[in-house]
């Protein structure tokens, strides 16, 4: 059990890095060429199907309230 946490921590940590490199390499290859607004509008696409799907998965609220027996 100690050592859970500590590893929850650094997994998520670097989950969160990786987050953040792909959107800087998103931003500085695909959204620094000729075909700006194309790729802006796919990368908006992608952002709200990934809203929806998550609010369609979380739509029971079930989730929120216990996660464990959820899943």
């Amino acid at each position: 059990m100690n050592k859970t946490r500590p590893l929850s921590v650094a997994v998520t940590v670097l989950i969160v890095a990786l987050a953040v490199g792909g959107t800087v390499e998103l931003a500085r290859t695909t959204l620094a060429g000729e075909y700006v607004a194309a790729a802006a509008a796919v990368v908006g696409f992608l952002v709200a199907a990934l809203a929806v799907a998550v609010a369609a998965g979380a739509r029971s609220r079930e989730w929120l309230s216990n996660p464990d027996s959820y899943w």
